[in-house]
């Protein structure tokens, strides 16, 4: 498998997690949610994140539910923590609120979500990773190195492009604000 073929993957399983947490949102808000992503393009690249460290970290526990249950909630629910944690030290917010979920810990992670996850990783490797490696596939060997490196670029653009609004927009507030401040998507 080419390192081509991966990077599309990434972006597969950023996409679909995206569309998790439009869906999720949409219905725990009861109107659609459908800017989930850091950047403006249809990315929550967490989830790219998260499944290509399942990919490397969890596989030798893929044939034990329980260990792989446990194991999965344990890292997206660390990865969690260290993303928002990051946020807050670039932005003063991070992009969600699990405050009004029950034992949660600052809004940052809950129960919930920690037990969501666990069942996430068991759906990646029963179902998931093959199929978001036969839409990869889908790709002719020829065009993985032209879509691989159009999706880095755009992503990259888009990258910088938010994180300069972001910054922007942290300095131009008030420290009193600023910690206030959360922002939800």
């Amino acid at each position: 498998m080419s390192i081509y073929h991966r990077i599309i993957c990434f972006f597969l399983f950023s996409f679909l997690g995206y569309l998790l947490e439009c869906v999720v949102l949409s219905y725990e808000n009861k109107r659609l949610v459908i800017n989930r992503g850091f950047g403006h393009g249809p990315f929550c690249i967490i989830y790219g994140f998260g499944a290509m460290g399942a990919m490397i970290l969890l596989k030798p526990l893929s044939d034990n539910l329980l260990l792989l249950y446990l194991a999965s909630a344990m890292m997206a629910t660390i990865m969690e923590l260290i993303t928002a944690r990051m946020m807050i030290k670039l932005f003063g917010s991070f992009w969600w609120d699990y405050s009004r979920k029950k034992l949660n810990y600052k809004g940052i992670i809950c129960m919930e979500s920690t037990i969501a996850w666990g069942f996430l990783g068991i759906f990646y490797f029963y179902f998931l990773d093959g199929f978001v490696n036969q839409m990869a596939g889908v790709v002719p060997e020829q065009l993985e190195r032209f879509v691989a490196l159009s999706l880095l670029t755009f992503y990259m653009a888009d990258f910088i492009y938010t994180m300069r609004l972001q910054l922007k927009s942290s300095c131009d507030e008030d420290d009193a604000t600023l910690i206030g401040r959360l922002k939800v998507y």
